[in-house]
């Protein structure tokens, strides 16, 4: 039987999908009275939530003032997504002699259910997808340390990984590469594996770097002069 939501969890849940959606742009500040009003709740849910987006760095929080939506600067989207890259390169490879059965069949179900997602256009799945994909090569590295590493910069990279669902055609380009990386893991080749990985990191941040420039040129011209 499925566990209910928690109200925490619920108010948590709806911040990061306004916040990873572009709803709440980068420089917005949130206050505990004003989501709490939004969402007609009481304010104990809502700083908890707030405090665990901005362990997430998803959120900043200013003494006094709320909270502001972070964003990251070009060059530190490319050391996010290359660290993230390196990281996974060495869970990924982990993962070849550990693997199970089950575990590879997940992998190929979840590349049937990304197929899915993106012919419904359901931008949200692909995303949840992307990160389900990830994980299951985490775990199956059998390391702890790895997997707490791999998933904090994974939670790091969400906001800009939804917006890559913004570039026509990129969703199948990057299931192209999960299937790469998926007949990798079959072969046991390693090499195929970090090529494959980075293609995937190269590709995210060249497409974020012209969807960033458009984002900041277009919040510069609804500026009030």
């Amino acid at each position: 039987m499925k566990k209910k939501m928690s109200l925490r969890q619920k108010v948590y849940t709806s911040l990061k999908q306004d916040i990873i959606s572009g709803k709440f742009k980068a420089g917005t500040r949130l206050t505990e009275n004003f989501i709490a009003d939004s969402l007609n709740v009481s304010r104990t849910p809502v700083r908890e939530a707030l405090q665990k987006l901005t362990q997430e760095k998803l959120l900043t929080a200013i003494p006094k003032a709320g909270y502001l939506v972070e964003d990251l600067s070009d060059s530190d989207i490319k050391d996010l997504f290359e660290s993230r890259m390196q990281i996974e390169r060495i869970a990924f490879q982990n993962a070849v002699g550990h693997i199970t059965l089950d575990e590879l069949k997940t992998l190929d179900d979840n590349l049937e259910k990304t197929k899915a997602a993106i012919k419904s256009k359901d931008n949200f799945k692909v995303t949840e997808l992307d990160i389900e994909f990830h994980e299951i090569i985490y775990k199956a590295a059998r390391s702890k340390t790895l997997f707490r590493v791999c998933k904090n910069l994974s939670d790091l990279t969400v906001k800009y990984r939804h917006r890559l669902n913004l570039v026509s055609g990129l969703s199948n380009e990057s299931l192209k590469h999960h299937v790469t990386i998926y007949q990798a893991i079959l072969a046991k080749d390693n090499m195929k594996i970090s090529q494959a990985l980075e293609l995937h990191s190269q590709q995210a941040v060249l497409h974020l770097f012209d969807i960033m420039k458009k984002l900041r040129s277009d919040a510069f011209h609804q500026e009030d002069f």
